[in-house]
């Protein structure tokens, strides 16, 4: 059976600071039904990435019937103003991340990312605010279940479409080998285990793999998820029992990022968010 699902690879550089950027890619995906769907738009400014990949399948950017953001954030929306200009497809992303996209002045106030208008284009209205466990019915046998997995950002969905067997999950697992990068710790541990007990994926998407996860491979990937989390938290237990009591966030930030091995540790508010999220509740377990 021919995939339904199709990725589009789309390399960006992130501003670290106003010096400095580095490669990262992430990626966009295409559903085949009767209606074409486009799931999250990549970074302003790198849209022929997919009008190249819709030509090499014999489509068109004009083809594209519905847009979904799996959530909120700039590399996953930058494309947004330009597939909202260049076609008739309604944008639909989840209730908790409609706020941020259709006012990326509001995200920037309170996610100031660097060069953050430069990855994020421009706000769109949002046409459908999707809910956990909607089915979106993209026809010819094509159908998508939407999981809310929010930790991420307080936005995140996971889509599942039941036919190829085929989950694509954002940004929800953690790169073990990169930034911790989340809002909410119980949130998203409650969201890699809510993942886990899926018996029917076959296949697991992630926005910043090139090759998607199958069979034992996808249990191994949400483990290893929660285990950073678990490393994570201990870091941050232990720095925060060496320093004083009155240290900054910034502080135990840095602390934390060194010892997790990431140098020069990449302090911002991004960061800072995901460290002081351990702190935030009492007894992390």
């Amino acid at each position: 059976m021919n995939s339904k699902i199709h990725p589009i690879r789309i390399p960006f550089q992130l501003p670290v600071n106003k010096k400095k950027k580095v490669d990262r890619v992430v990626y966009s995906y295409i559903i085949t039904g009767e209606e074409l769907c486009l799931v999250d738009t990549g970074t302003v400014g790198n849209e022929h990435f997919i009008s190249t990949a819709l030509s090499e399948m014999d489509l068109s950017v004009k083809d594209i019937k519905l847009v979904i953001n799996t959530h909120e954030h700039p590399d996953h929306v930058g494309g947004n103003t330009y597939f909202k200009e260049t076609t008739q497809a309604r944008f639909a992303c989840h209730a908790e991340a409609a706020r941020w996209i259709e006012s990326l002045e509001i995200q920037f106030n309170e996610r100031p990312v660097h060069g953050f208008y430069s990855l994020a284009g421009q706000s769109i209205q949002v046409h459908q605010k999707l809910k956990d466990g909607d089915e979106i019915d993209l026809g010819g046998g094509t159908t998508l279940r939407v999981i809310f997995t929010p930790g991420h950002s307080p936005g995140s969905i996971c889509l599942f479409c039941p036919q190829d067997g085929s989950l694509i999950a954002g940004d929800v697992i953690q790169p073990v080998d990169g930034l911790p990068l989340y809002n909410n710790l119980v949130q998203t541990r409650n969201s890699l285990k809510r993942l886990m007990d899926l018996s029917d994926v076959k296949k697991m998407y992630l926005a910043w793999v090139e090759k998607p996860f199958v069979g034992n491979e996808i249990r191994e990937a949400l483990t290893t998820s929660l285990n950073y989390l678990d490393r994570v938290d201990a870091e941050v237990k232990h720095v925060v029992g060496e320093l004083p009591q009155d240290a900054k966030p910034e502080d135990v930030t840095r602390g934390v990022l060194i010892r997790l091995g990431l140098e020069p540790p990449p302090v911002m508010p991004m960061t800072i968010e995901s460290i002081m999220t351990h702190l935030s509740i009492p007894n992390i377990s």
